[in-house]
């Protein structure tokens, strides 16, 4: 097993407080699939289309990870 980044990085220690391990969940719950489903299929249109496209279905996600405040109802 090969180790990548540096050996003391604090993940194996419990966050110290619930700020902090609140950030270090959202952090990992960025890691996770999309939250929104990719449509499937074909669809025929320009490079620059689906480039807008895909950067409009990104800033949806990004406005959803970032949201002050979640649809569950914790903030």
């Amino acid at each position: 097993m090969r180790i990548v980044g540096y050996k003391n990085t604090g993940l194996n220690q419990p966050p110290a407080t619930p700020e902090e391990a609140w950030q270090r969940g959202r952090v990992l719950d960025a890691m996770l699939p999309n939250p929104l489903p990719v449509p499937r299929g074909v669809r025929r249109m320009t490079h620059a289309q689906r480039n807008a496209q895909d950067d409009a279905r990104m800033l949806v996600v990004a406005r959803i990870l970032n949201s002050p405040t979640r649809s569950d109802g914790t903030a």
